[in-house]
C-alpha cells in the first residue's frame, strides 16, 4: 500500500467516508444500495489488514454492531458474516465480544439462514476467555434448534469445546450433553475423538472422570446408542481405576452396559464383546457372566461377532496368562495430530451455503474458471467397466474395522467426455489418447513394466515391484518432441493409505520443474508402503512447456491393492470353508463381465485367466475347487504396513473365484474379504485385467 501512496490515502478517505455516512434507512432501496457500497468497504478493509488504518476497522466493526441488530434479516445476515471476516483479523478480538448477547439473540432468528450466520460469527469470537459461556448457550439452543442446523451445531460445539478447554473434564461434560441432547446428530468422528483424548492423557483424574461419568450415563435403561459406545470403550480401557468406588466394582460396569445389549445394533455389540473380554480379564466375578455370552453369540449370522466371541471364549485355553493379559492391555496413546473433526468442518463448508470467512473458503480463480483439470477428473479404470456411466454403490466400511476408508471419487467422467481443458488454459489430455491410456493403465496394473501414457510429446513409462507391504516404483517421463520440454513438474498427492518417499530428477517436484532435452528422460523414483486397504490409485500431475504451450495432464499411478498381495494355496476343502464363513453382502463383491470381443471363452482364455490370477494379481491358484474347467479359484494375504496393539502387522485374508460361461460369453468375479474395501479393489482389478488379457 506505499506504492501509491497519494491514491492509498484517497481511497482510504472514501472509506471512511462510508464508514461514517451509511445508516439505516427508511427507504428499503436506498438502504440495500447503501449497505452494498458499505459491505464492499468493509471486504477492502479485511484485505487492508493490519497494514490498514486501525481506526477504520474499529468504526467498521461499531457500524456492524448496529447493523446486527436492525429488524431486516438481509441487512442483519450480511452483517453477521461480514463481522466474521472481519474478526479474524489480528487484534478485533476484544471488539466482536463485545456484540456476543447481539449474536446470541439472532440464534433464536426465524430465518435459518441467520442462524446460520450467527453460528458462524460465534465459532470465530470464541476463545479461552468466552468459550464456556459460548458453548454452554450453544448447547442450550441445541435443545430447540431446527433439524437443519443440529449437525453443524454439535460438530461446531465439539470442535469448541476442545479447542478452548481449559478443563477437559469440562469437555468430556460437554459431549455427554450433545448425546444426550441430539444423539443422532453425533457422528462416529465427535465421540472417536472423546476416546483418544481420554486415552492420551493419563495425568490427573480424567480417565477415572471419563469412567465414572460415562457408567452413570449409560445406567438408564433408555440410553443412546453413542453414549453406550463410549462407556464401553472407556471402561473397557479405564474402568479399573473407579472399580473400589462403591456401586461401580466390575461385575456392575458390566451388567450397566449388558443390559444394552438387546437394542443395540451389531456395531456397538462387537464393542462390547471387546469390553466384556477385558472385564473378563480383570475381575475374576465378571468371567461366568461374560462366558455365556460368548460361547452363545460363537453361531452369530454377522460373521464378526461370531469370530470375536470366538476369539474371546478361546483365548485363554490358546495362550499363557501372560499372553492374554497383553493382548487385553489398555491402548497405547494415540498419535495427536489435527483433529478429524476440522476437516468434517471444511468439507461441510465447502459445500452448500459456503462461508466465504472461512479459511480456504475462497477458490483460486484457476479453479474457479475451470482452466485446470485435476486428478480426481481423470477417469479412473479401477472403477469398473468402462462404458457404465452409472456409479458404482460404495460398499459400507464396517465402524468397528482397523482401517479408515480413504475419500472416495464420486465425480469420475465417463469415457465420452473430453479431457481437453479450456483453451484459455494448459492443453489438457486430448480425447483420442484416452482409449490407450486406460488399456495401458490396465496392463500395468498386473504387469512389472510398461508405457503409461504416450503421445507424440511425451512418453511416461513405469517400473514397479513389490514384497509384501512396500513397494519400489520408477517413473520416466521421456521427451519425444523436436523441442526441449521446460519446467517440467511432476506432483504425487498423498494419500492416507499409502506412505510415499519420492526423490528423482533435480527440480522434477520443484516449483521451477527441470529442463528435459530431446530425446533424454528425467526420472522419479518412489519408495511405497501400504498400511490399509484401498480402491483409489494415488493421481499423477504432470505439468511442461515445449514451444510456449503448457501443458497439464493428470494420470493414474498403477499402485492397486493387488501390488500388496502375497499368493496362498488352500486345499479344495479348507478354501470353501473359509469361502461360506465370508458369506454376507458386507464382505462379497461380484460383478458379470462381457469377455473381450477378441477373446472368446475357450480353454486358452481360460488359461490366461488362470496366469492373470496368479501371476497378475499375486493370488496362489487353488485347484480342485470346482470340477468345472470355467472357474479358477485363487486365495491372497493383503499385507500392510500397519500395526496392531501387539505389534504385528496387520493383514486381511482375500478370496477369489472367476467364473466363466461360454454360451453367454461373460465372466463372473467374486471376491470375499473381512474388509469390504479388499473385496471392491480386488475385483475391480480383476475386471479391467479381462478386458484386456
Amino acid at each position: 500500500m506505499t506504492s501509491d501512496k497519494p491514491y492509498v490515502s484517497q481511497l482510504q478517505n472514501i472509506v471512511s467516508k462510508i464508514l461514517t455516512e451509511t445508516d439505516v434507512s427508511d427507504s428499503i432501496n436506498k438502504s440495500n444500495a447503501d449497505h452494498a457500497i458499505l459491505f464492499e468497504a468493509v471486504n477492502l478493509i479485511v484485505i487492508w489488514g493490519s497494514s490498514g488504518p486501525t481506526q477504520q476497522r474499529e468504526g467498521a466493526m461499531r457500524l456492524l454492531g448496529k447493523f446486527i441488530s436492525v429488524r431486516e434479516p438481509n441487512i442483519r445476515y450480511l452483517g453477521l458474516m461480514t463481522m466474521a471476516r472481519l474478526a479474524q483479523l489480528e487484534g478485533s478480538g476484544q471488539s466482536v465480544k463485545k456484540h456476543q448477547a447481539t449474536v446470541l439473540v439472532s440464534l433464536k432468528d426465524a430465518d435459518i439462514s441467520v442462524r446460520r450466520r450467527a453460528l458462524d460469527l460465534l465459532f470465530v469470537m470464541c476463545d479461552t476467555d468466552n468459550a464456556e459461556q459460548i458453548v454452554d448457550e450453544l448447547v442450550a439452543h441445541l435443545v430447540n434448534a431446527d433439524a437443519a442446523i443440529r449437525e453443524e451445531m454439535v460438530l461446531k460445539i465439539a470442535i469448541l469445546a476442545e479447542k478452548y478447554a481449559t478443563d477437559l473434564r469440562w469437555y468430556v461434560d460437554t459431549i455427554l450433553k450433545l448425546i444426550s441432547i441430539s444423539g443422532d446428530h453425533v457422528s462416529d468422528s465427535i465421540w472417536h475423538r472423546v476416546v483418544q483424548i481420554v486415552t492420551n492423557h493419563p495425568q490427573g483424574d480424567l480417565q477415572a472422570y471419563a469412567a465414572a461419568t460415562l457408567l452413570v450415563a449409560a445406567s438408564p435403561r433408555r440410553c443412546h446408542e453413542t453414549a453406550i459406545r463410549v462407556a464401553a470403550y472407556v471402561l473397557g480401557e479405564f474402568g479399573f481405576l473407579i472399580a473400589e468406588r462403591p456401586g461401580m466394582s466390575g461385575d456392575e460396569q458390566f451388567r450397566v452396559l449388558h443390559q444394552h445389549w438387546p437394542t443395540v445394533n451389531k456395531q456397538t455389540r462387537s464393542l462390547l464383546l471387546s469390553t466384556y473380554a477385558k472385564l473378563a480379564n480383570l475381575y475374576e466375578e465378571c468371567r461366568p457372566l461374560v462366558a455365556p455370552i460368548f460361547a452363545k453369540n460363537k453361531n452369530s449370522v454377522d460373521v464378526e461377532i461370531q469370530q470375536r466371541a470366538c476369539e474371546y471364549e478361546t483365548m485363554r485355553a490358546a495362550f499363557s496368562p501372560e499372553a492374554v493379559e497383553d493382548l487385553l492391555r489398555e491402548m497405547p496413546p494415540y498419535v495427536d495430530k489435527e483433529s478429524a473433526l476440522m476437516d468434517r468442518l471444511r468439507a461441510q463448508n465447502g459445500s452448500g451455503d459456503r462461508d466465504p470467512w472461512s479459511m480456504g473458503g475462497e477458490q483460486k480463480q484457476e479453479e474457479m474458471n475451470g482452466r485446470h483439470l485435476s486428478p480426481e477428473h481423470l477417469p479412473s479404470v479401477i472403477e469398473g467397466d468402462d462404458n457404465d456411466d452409472e456409479d458404482e454403490d460404495e460398499d459400507p466400511l464396517p465402524q468397528n474395522g482397523n482401517y479408515r476408508r480413504p475419500a472416495s471419487n464420486h465425480n469420475v467422467p465417463t469415457s465420452s467426455e473430453p479431457m481437453r481443458a479450456p483453451a484459455s488454459g494448459p492443453i489438457g489430455i486430448p480425447r483420442d489418447v484416452i482409449p490407450a491410456m486406460r488399456k495401458a493403465f490396465s496392463r500395468l496394473c498386473t504387469s512389472p513394466s510398461g508405457v503409461l501414457f504416450d503421445n507424440k510429446l511425451l512418453q511416461v513409462g513405469v517400473k514397479h515391484e513389490y514384497r509384501g507391504s512396500q513397494g519400489k516404483v520408477s517413473v520416466f517421463f521421456g521427451n519425444l518432441s523436436s523441442a526441449p520440454l521446460t519446467n517440467l513438474r511432476c506432483q504425487v498427492d498423498q494419500s492416507e493409505h499409502l506412505r510415499m518417499q519420492a526423490q528423482g530428477t533435480p527440480g522434477l517436484m520443484g516449483p521451477d520443474g527441470c529442463t528435459v532435452a530431446v530425446r533424454t528422460q528425467a526420472k522419479l523414483q518412489l519408495m511405497v508402503e501400504v498400511t490399509a486397504p484401498f480402491d483409489d490409485a494415488p493421481a499423477l500431475r504432470v505439468t511442461f512447456e515445449t514451444d510456449g504451450v503448457q501443458h497439464d495432464y493428470p494420470l493414474r499411478l498403477p499402485i492397486v491393492a493387488t501390488c500388496f498381495m502375497e499368493a496362498v494355496t488352500l486345499e479344495p476343502g479348507a478354501f470353501m470353508q473359509r469361502w461360506q464363513s465370508l458369506d454376507g453382502q458386507d464382505r462379497e463383491c461380484q460383478e458379470v463381465i462381457k469377455a473381450p470381443a477378441n477373446s472368446p471363452i475357450n480353454e486358452d482364455s481360460m488359461e490366461r485367466i488362470a496366469n492373470m490370477v496368479t501371476s497378475g494379481l499375486r493370488f496362489g491358484r487353488c485347484q480342485g475347487v470346482d470340477p468345472t474347467p470355467w472357474t479358477v479359484s485363487g486365495a491372497a494375504t493383503f499385507r500392510t504396513g500397519a500395526k496392531d496393539t501387539s505389534g504385528n502387522n496387520i493383514n486381511v485374508g482375500c478370496l477369489l473365484r472367476v467364473e466363466a460361461n461360454p454360451q453367454a460369453g461373460a465372466y463372473r468375479v467374486t471376491t470375499r474379504t473381512l474388509h469390504p474395501i479388499c473385496s471392491k479393489a480386488v475385483k475391480n482389478v480383476a475386471l479391467v485385467s479381462i478386458k484386456v488379457i
